[in-house]
């Protein structure tokens, strides 16, 4: 009875509403902000930032990573303004691309370039600076600007090249002739040059000649005439001769240098010289055997030693002496220098002219078969003939055996 006074109480507690649960878990995260991934230029490394502003710009200045001016962003992939609307979601990614400054020197025109543009072209083009392909830059069109930029850009000019027989007509952006040469893909090879130099500036009229230079080493082989050597012989009639050994010439040889200059020869330097054989001299015997004779001529008899056929001149007063210091007059004859000195004062016939003493000396006579008769100028009568000369009696003791 006891037992059944006491009862057991059981109190069952109401289940916990899991749909509340999740419902704050929704809440949470609905008031959490959103994030989105940052890369900058072409950095590997990214950024997850909260979604806090009502532009681009202001997320990512709210961030910690403010646009500067022409920097440039892309979200997901398509360009997008800095000053547009956000409209973003978790996971979203932005890419932002800093602009930096590239300075330009453009043949003498400097000017600086705030560019967000990923290469060196696409910045260029951008800004409208053209360039040609032989133009010169001093970076590649492909570089990437990620850091402040300087560039110089040589302009091209027109320029004519003589080489080769032709002229080549191109632009280039050289500084140096040189340079310009090199760019046309004409080499200077061992001994060519260029007008102007190769260390020049380019000239003023564009024109660039070649000169193709060769230079040959070549045996020169020269003939040595044999002299004449005379010996007496005075079993021999006067001015016969008769050889007594014959000559036989010599052979010199050179070692030349020849440069030649588009084809032309332009200069030869001997640079040794030997002799290969040596001359041999001709003796030739003169005669010394002196005959005594006589002719009859228009002026009568004379009696001679020699007679030799030479062509007669005649000269006038000249306002001079004679070379022995007398006035010229008629009989008087004017020989080479050679024959002076032994035959000063003689006597001489000459047909048509009559008897001639050698008084003078004859400048043309040199090294000739040739005397100067002279003639006073009121009398004057131009003579240039051959005649024999007779050499008077008597025999001098100073004989010129072999004439001229």
């Amino acid at each position: 009875m006891f037992a059944n006074k006491y009862k057991r109480i059981f109190i069952k507690r109401a289940p916990f509403p899991f749909f509340v649960l999740l419902c704050c878990l929704i809440l949470l995260s609905a008031c959490a902000p959103q994030s989105v991934w940052v890369s900058f230029d072409d950095e590997a490394a990214l950024h997850q930032i909260p979604v806090q502003g009502n532009t681009y710009a202001e997320v990512l200045s709210n961030a910690g990573f403010p646009l500067g001016e022409m920097d440039r962003m892309w979200v997901n992939g398509m360009h997008t303004a800095a000053d547009q609307e956000v409209e973003l979601k978790t996971g979203d990614t932005l890419q932002v691309s800093r602009a930096y400054p590239l300075s330009i020197h453009d043949e003498g025109v400097e000017r600086t370039l705030l560019t967000s543009a990923h290469t060196v072209g696409q910045a260029l083009w951008e800004n409208n600076i053209t360039i040609s392909s032989d133009d010169y830059i001093s970076l590649p069109l492909d570089t990437i600007i990620d850091q402040s930029l300087s560039l110089d850009i040589r302009r091209s000019s027109t320029i004519t090249i003589q080489v080769d027989g032709k002229e080549i007509t191109g632009s280039a952006s050289a500084q140096t002739v040189g340079e310009a040469l090199a760019q046309s893909g004409i080499a200077l090879e061992a001994l060519d040059y260029s007008i102007p130099a190769e260390n020049e500036a380019l000239p003023a009229d564009g024109v660039i000649q070649v000169m193709r230079v060769s230079e040959e080493i070549i045996l020169a082989e020269e003939i040595i005439p044999y002299e004449t050597e005379y010996v007496a012989d005075p079993e021999l009639d006067l001015d016969q001769y008769a050889e007594v050994e014959a000559g036989a010439a010599g052979l010199s040889i050179s070692r030349v240098r020849v440069r030649t200059e588009n084809g032309v020869e332009v200069s030869r330097k001997t640079e040794e010289s030997w002799i290969a054989k040596s001359p041999v001299s001709r003796k030739t015997a003169y005669g010394t055997k002196i005959t005594i004779q006589s002719t009859s001529t228009p002026d009568g008899t004379i009696e001679y030693w020699r007679a030799v056929t030479v062509t007669a001149h005649s000269y006038h007063d000249t306002g001079y002496r004679t070379a022995s210091g007398k006035w010229p007059e008629y009989g008087m004859m004017a020989v080479s220098s050679s024959w002076w000195p032994t035959m000063q004062g003689t006597s001489f016939y000459v047909p048509g002219y009559g008897i001639a003493v050698v008084e003078d000396k004859c400048g043309a006579c040199e090294g000739n078969m040739l005397i100067d008769l002279f003639i006073p100028t009121e009398d004057y009568v131009g003579w240039h003939k051959s005649v024999t000369l007779y050499f008077l009696t008597p025999v001098p003791s100073n004989i010129k055996y072999v004439l001229p």
